[in-house]
């Protein structure tokens, strides 16, 4: 299974990491907010990274705006993120790569960082209304990842920046 992802901003990334122990809850991997849903790819990694390359390379940077602590039914509390249409447009181009492995976010999906996962309706609601608003409002989005999941967690196999490539 792969993804291509966004990872926050190192001061974003501890807080909610912090967060996290001290809660006792986790997330899927790192804090991450993702460009698509994760998908399978069957063909050749290379292939992968050629096509990413040129998706990525026709979106510019963009500002993603962070709101507050929410959560879904299904017992995940997440953290709101807003980007704008320039994130609407890149998650679309990105859409075509492959069907993601479950249609559960679909054109509904929410942007998000997610803290916790596995938790009871009740349980999420209760932590979601419990946390500290996060140390920044928003941050600039110059690059994305792609990322395997291996089993035991997200591997990172290449990141790729936003914008024209710099040899032009």
């Amino acid at each position: 299974m792969y993804g291509v992802l966004v990872w926050p901003p190192e001061d974003l990334r501890r807080f909610m990491e912090e967060l996290q122990a001290a809660r006792g809850v986790r997330g899927f991997g790192p804090p991450h907010l993702n460009l698509r849903q994760p998908f399978d790819w069957p063909y050749e990694e290379e292939a992968l990274r050629i096509a990413l390359a040129g998706i990525l390379r026709g979106h510019p940077p963009f500002r993603v705006r962070l709101g507050d602590w929410r959560f879904f039914p299904q017992g995940v509390v997440y953290l709101r993120a807003y980007g704008g249409g320039a994130f609407r447009r890149l998650y679309h181009a990105l859409e075509p790569l492959a069907p993601p492995l479950k249609e559960i976010e679909g054109p509904s999906y929410i942007p998000h960082l997610t803290l916790a996962l596995g938790l009871s309706p009740e349980e999420a609601k209760a932590l979601a209304q419990s946390l500290p608003p996060p140390p920044r409002r928003s941050f600039l989005v110059r690059e994305a990842a792609l990322v395997r999941d291996e089993g035991e967690g997200l591997v990172e196999v290449a990141r790729f920046p936003l914008g024209p490539s710099p040899e032009r």
